[in-house]
């Protein structure tokens, strides 16, 4: 007769049940256990999560292992990702120095239209005449002068047309790289949740070495088992520590990473879902994405058009200016003779013409704006080409994901499959404990792996997002 357990393990969120052989001699050991009722293993609620014991006996000895299967934290909050990480996304976009540097950039570009519009400075002089200009109706005493200058018809407009394309590119460029903040944050808070979700499943790993060790010392120290076994447990433990700090001093630096975007402190706190329910969500994204109304490509489209604005404004500077004004003189009165109008006040309307005969300045203006509209061209068709490639790169971190968990999900099946084998063998003495050791930790290996291609995924469907805005 042969008596078995069953193990619970979700290492991704999906069940297995694995039937572990039990020697007669330590059947009595579950007989009381099966159905106490288990303590959580960690943080969170656990839905089930268990270390049980299993000892095989081979031939002379037996060997105690200990296999501790994890269970992800169930669904036991009603915040999800999607709203924790939505308000640290809206914190950085109010918080973030790098906007607040673009949106001040942008207001400025604002100030810049009135300015462009505006017309020039009125003129006013005043003269006092050291020795005085005698006239019939007297001597001129002072003189009083006003003028305003105006540029050719439409040179004003095309000024404002350029300066508010201007401001508007800035403002789209200000738009991308608030998009692309919140693509950050996104990515930035994914890989602080990778990081803690290996340090949490290597904590458990190395706790059930741990408890592994001490068993086999307890083996050993009975004469039941060799002295290598425990040696193979601690290099096993020993390597998961080294792996444990690495993880550790990752997710100080991620951390610190993310609170950079958010411009807070380094070392403020930052929540993390218990539920992984969201990496189960594969979003197609759109993978016939439109550039041509990406802010990238639409700022340098309109500095473009700004470009055409200022040719224009260069050819009308190149026109006549004409003015207009007034003088005004004063006269003081003859006390020579009587005369009409004596000490009449004389005043003269003008008018005035700017001839531009140097014309080397006004075709070197127009050729520079000549030379943008290429430029900015250029830089949009490199611009298009980054988006394209940005877009690939995102579609096979996608595939690749995808390819992934369906490779580890076949890989944990066959590891599952394995591991019953090898406990199997190794009850009826024909196989070996590290092999059982090594398989189990293959089953945590693809686990984690596992978790690394769905994170991949939701990755690429934050560069798509960003991608089609």
């Amino acid at each position: 007769m042969r008596t078995s357990i069953s193990i619970l393990t979700l290492p991704l969120g999906t069940k297995l049940q694995i039937k572990v052989p039990l020697s007669r001699g330590i059947r009595g050991m579950f007989k009381n256990q099966q159905n106490t009722p288990l303590n959580p293993l960690s943080r969170g609620e656990f839905k089930t999560g268990c270390v049980r014991t299993h000892i095989f006996q081979k031939m002379r000895y037996s060997i105690l292992l200990v296999i501790v299967l994890l269970v992800f934290p169930d669904t036991g909050r009603s915040q999800t990702i999607t709203k924790e990480l939505q308000s640290y996304i809206n914190f950085a976009i109010a918080n973030n120095p790098e906007l607040k540097a673009m949106d001040l950039k942008y207001q400025q570009a604002l100030e810049i239209v009135p300015q462009a519009k505006a017309l020039p400075d009125p003129s006013f002089s005043a003269g006092v005449f050291i020795r005085s200009i005698e006239t019939r109706l007297g001597a001129q005493k002072a003189k009083l002068s006003l003028s305003q200058m105006f540029p050719w018809f439409g040179t004003l407009g095309a000024k404002e047309q350029q300066a508010s394309l201007q401001a508007h590119a800035q403002y789209l460029k200000y738009l991308d790289a608030k998009n692309r903040t919140e693509m950050k944050v996104s990515l930035s808070y994914l890989d602080l949740l990778l990081i803690d979700r290996k340090i949490f499943f290597t904590q458990k790993r190395v706790e059930v070495l741990g408890l592994l060790e001490k068993q086999s010392l307890i083996q050993f120290e009975n004469n039941q088992s060799s002295m290598v076994n425990v040696l193979y447990v601690q290099m096993l433990k020993e390597e998961l520590i080294l792996k444990l700090g690495s993880f550790r001093d990752k997710k100080q630096t991620f951390k610190s990473t993310f609170n950079k975007l958010l411009n807070r402190d380094f070392t403020a706190t930052v929540n993390l879902p218990e539920d992984d329910s969201f990496m189960q969500q594969q979003v197609l994204p759109d993978f016939d994405i439109s550039f041509n109304n990406h802010a990238r490509i639409n700022s340098w489209e309109t500095m473009k058009e700004a470009g055409a604005f200022g040719e224009k404004a260069a050819k009308l500077n190149g026109l006549p200016k004409f003015g207009v004004g007034i003088d005004y003189a004063i006269i003081a009165k003859r006390s020579d003779m009587n005369v009409a109008d004596n000490g009449k006040d004389a005043i003269m309307p003008m008018i005035s013409i700017s001839i531009p005969l140097f014309r080397k300045k006004y075709k070197s203006a127009v050729k520079v704006n000549q030379l943008k509209q290429v430029q900015f061209e250029h830089l949009k068709q490199e611009e298009l080409n980054r988006l394209q490639m940005e877009k690939q790169k995102a579609f096979e971190e996608y595939n690749t994901g995808i390819r992934d968990v369906k490779v580890y999900e076949n890989l944990l099946a066959k590891a599952r499959q394995s591991f019953e084998i090898l406990t199997s063998n190794y009850e009826t003495s024909s196989g070996k404990y590290e092999e059982v050791l090594n398989m189990q930790q293959k089953i945590w290996i693809y686990g984690q792996k596992q978790i690394e291609a769905k994170v991949i995924i939701q990755k690429s469907i934050a560069k798509f997002q960003y991608l089609g805005m």
